[in-house]
């Protein structure tokens, strides 16, 4: 059980921050998107920036209370990121202030948005928080899941612009990826990235699309000679708890949370579903440790998602009720 392997460490040593709901594109496969599943609230989830700093303060009295070493912060989730840019500045600004120096942050971004502020923010501050983003291959790959490929691209030229290189990606792996994993390497490294972070496609309204984790893992061994650097294929990676979504084995009830304007959640999938809610968004983080240590074992390579939630969907209310397994 949890409570046993634990028993003499700190458990959460990682979580991701969605400021809220807003996004500016409607990418066909995204779960939080989806209005079918009704993860979305349909009301303001975004988080002030006195609330993202009370979640800073929280976070680094668990840290050093409980000798982290480093946490590990995502600044991700239901919407574009870079729509509230204001309040990473705010956060990042405190952080530095506070010199919370065991805080290491990054974000996503769909890249179509950016500003010369926010490129010199995240330029000047790329020691703190790390800017990645999101880019499915070639144009006429990414525009099945996503939109808008030149405007990403033109935004990952500023990115190059302003840093001298490419920026890490992040790109999604659904079953026609796979069918063209050799066009897209060759794409990735023709246009020289390097950096590269492959997730898996799950909980897509189009089923077709969905990606099995056997299937994900034979498409990352196919990269295993290219000359792109993916995190998945770095053997200290490969055992670390972090989400089965990049092949990497699950931290829900071991390391991870996933911090919202309505509480604390074990993983975003999660997100919307009340039984799973640990409670408010500022509930101290050695509270919310005990609340994982009740949840159910899970053997290495299993998500906890996938093992013991039951997804029935009510044709009536068109919302997805979660039974606990």
């Amino acid at each position: 059980m949890f409570k046993n392997y634990f028993k003499d460490t700190p458990m959460i040593d990682r979580a991701c921050i969605s400021l809220g709901e807003l996004c500016n594109l409607k990418c066909s496969y995204c779960h939080f998107q989806n209005e079918e599943n009704g993860k979305l609230s349909g009301l303001n989830q975004e988080f002030s920036g006195n609330e993202m700093i009370a979640i800073a303060n929280n976070i680094y009295r668990y840290v050093m209370e409980n000798d982290v070493p480093i946490f590990k912060i995502g600044i991700v989730g239901a919407g574009e990121t870079l729509l509230q840019f204001e309040k990473i500045r705010t956060l990042i600004n405190y952080v530095k202030q506070q010199q919370y120096t065991r805080l290491q942050f990054y974000t996503i971004t769909n890249g179509t948005v950016f500003k010369k502020d926010m490129l010199d923010f995240f330029f000047e501050n790329q020691s703190l928080i790390k800017l990645n983003i999101s880019l499915d291959g070639y144009e006429e790959l990414h525009n099945i899941g996503r939109e808008r490929f030149k405007d990403v691209f033109r935004g990952i030229g500023k990115y190059e612009m302003k840093f001298g290189q490419k920026p890490s990606i992040n790109c999604t792996v659904h079953q026609e990826t796979i069918k063209c994993r050799d066009k897209l390497q060759d794409f990735l490294v023709d246009n020289q990235f390097k950096s590269i972070t492959f997730s898996r496609l799950f909980d897509s309204h189009d089923e077709n699309l969905i990606v099995s984790a056997i299937e994900f893992r034979d498409f990352l061994n196919s990269f295993s000679n290219s000359p792109l650097q993916l995190r998945q294929l770095d053997p200290n990676n490969q055992k670390k708890y972090d989400c089965t979504m990049y092949g990497n084995l699950c931290g829900v009830g071991r390391t991870n949370i996933f911090i919202t304007k309505r509480g604390i959640y074990p993983c975003g999938r999660f997100y919307g579903n009340e039984q799973y809610n640990y409670g408010a968004f500022d509930l101290p983080l050695n509270t919310v440790e005990q609340q994982m240590k009740k949840m159910k074992p899970l053997n290495d390579g299993e998500c906890y998602y996938d093992k013991y939630v039951v997804e029935n969907k009510d044709e009536n209310s068109r919302v997805w009720r979660i039974a606990l397994g």
